[in-house]
């Protein structure tokens, strides 16, 4: 009989750590019990986060998984629980797999409670897991606001210590930190919105544009802390280029101005009548609202800019509807409609009775015959029921459009001339079908009346 398999599995997040500690805790007990490491399986997930990767996709856990279950597996050395579970579940799955196949599981790291085969204990361990691995998120990104890889202004610079740990500490570079730091105090005297557009503009061409400017001016690194839930932490690895006070000025005057930035994007978003299409990609056109711009779509996907302001794409639209309507009476139109989609609701109407009429036969069938045709007909039933219900919803359709039809002539035909702005825009919602724009020209689509018409 084939000897069983002694395990040992480890696994680190990023690659950045080492399974240096785990491996010597997990050699210690190999050592204790006598077993040759030559005898040993050792499986390794190296790189491999288990907030972002399930059982599936930890290449390492899916073998020791694949191991256990062809019963090859007798004893598996673990550093902690949230190393092969990452929420309750993962752990009732590991938890209920090594039972099943009587494999003994060993937890090495000192503060870890020994492995207990009574199910209902051990789940309830991979509760903590669960809870360990929001909290190894919420240490990465405070860790990473303390020891950021590279920050505009500074240099990184790492000592190896006697004990072989690494110390990190942040120097200004005094280059681009006294342009940062004159960048801080101009702005903290800024009154008005051209002032603070100037700003952006004049230290955006000396620190790669304006949006780094801004991410530049909400960092409190360079005040020498971070921001935390409980308020500001002094870094003592990193030489300030400002004082905290002078960044917290900053963040009042900033934040004055963000507020009055988002408005003023609300604002034109609220005049965006429909999204164009670009003429040379077919793709939506990006909106933009740059500081003191005007706003504009832009659309440059792998060619030649196309670009168009809000403003003159609205006024076009909407003259090129008025235009339009002046060119068709409508009452001319309506009745064709009408009478179209009558005929068409009336073939569906006709389809549903005839659905109706197999339902009710299949139905009176399965009364009279219920053991013999129960599977047979219960799956023609349900396909019937189906079909009845996708013409319903085709019939709920028409009908909206026949509503559609009664608005575009309760608002066309009255007076032209005395339409209210928020008729123009259910105008030109019913009748556009898309707006293509193009580096010279617009190609407006109208649903039913006039197709591929431009506009210069």
């Amino acid at each position: 009989m084939q000897k069983k398999l002694v395990v040992v599995y480890s696994r680190v997040s990023s690659s950045s750590q080492n399974l240096r500690e785990q491996l010597d805790a997990a050699k210690k007990v190999l050592r204790a019990k006598n077993i040759n490491e030559e005898d040993v399986l050792f499986l390794e997930d190296f790189n491999v986060s288990a907030t972002k990767n399930d059982a599936n996709n930890r290449p390492a856990y899916k073998k020791l998984q694949k191991l256990i279950r062809e019963g090859k597996v007798a004893l598996v050395i673990i550093y902690a629980r949230d190393r092969v579970q990452r929420d309750f579940y993962e752990a009732s799955e590991f938890n209920e797999l090594v039972n099943l196949h009587g494999v003994e599981v060993i937890y090495t790291a000192s503060d870890e409670i020994p492995f207990n085969k009574n199910s209902s204990i051990e789940n309830f361990y991979g509760i903590f897991s669960q809870q360990e691995g929001k909290n190894i998120g919420r240490r990465t990104q405070d860790a990473i606001k303390r020891y950021p890889g590279k920050v505009i202004g500074f240099e990184r610079i790492e000592e190896t210590l006697e004990n072989g740990r690494t110390k990190v500490r942040f120097t200004s570079d005094n280059d681009r930190s006294n342009i940062i730091k004159l960048l801080f105090e101009e702005f903290s005297q800024i009154k008005t919105k051209e002032e603070f557009v100037n700003v952006l503009a004049k230290y955006g061409k000396k620190l790669s544009g304006h949006a780094t400017v801004m991410k530049i001016l909400q960092k409190p690194f360079y005040s020498g802390h971070c921001l935390t839930d409980y308020g500001y932490d002094e870094l003592d690895h990193v030489e300030a280029i400002i004082t905290l006070e002078l960044f917290e000025k900053v963040q009042t005057i900033l934040n004055k101005f963000i507020e009055e930035y988002n408005e003023t994007v609300s604002r034109a978003k609220n005049k965006v009548i429909l999204n164009p299409i670009c003429g040379v990609c077919n793709k939506k056109m990006i909106f933009k609202k740059v500081l003191n711009k005007p706003a504009y779509f832009v659309c440059s996907s792998l060619h030649k800019k196309v670009i168009v302001e809000l403003d003159e794409f609205n006024k076009i639209i909407e003259e090129t509807i008025m235009k339009e309507t002046e060119q068709f009476i409508l009452k001319e139109y309506e009745s064709i409609f009408k009478m179209h989609l009558r005929g068409v609701i009336d073939n569906l109407m006709h389809q549903k009775q005839h659905k109706e009429h197999l339902l009710k036969r299949s139905m009176l069938s399965l009364a009279s015959d219920f053991n013999l045709k129960y599977e047979k007909l219960k799956l023609v039933i349900q396909r019937t029921h189906s079909e009845i219900a996708e013409i319903d919803y085709e019939i709920a359709i028409l009908q909206s459009l026949k509503d559609e039809i009664k608005t575009i002539s309760r608002i066309v035909q009255p007076a032209l001339g005395s339409l209210t702005k928020s008729e123009i825009d259910v105008l030109l919602e019913l009748l556009i079908k898309d707006v293509k724009v193009h580096q010279d020209y617009f190609e407006i689509d109208l649903y039913s009346l006039v197709k591929e018409k431009g506009v210069g």
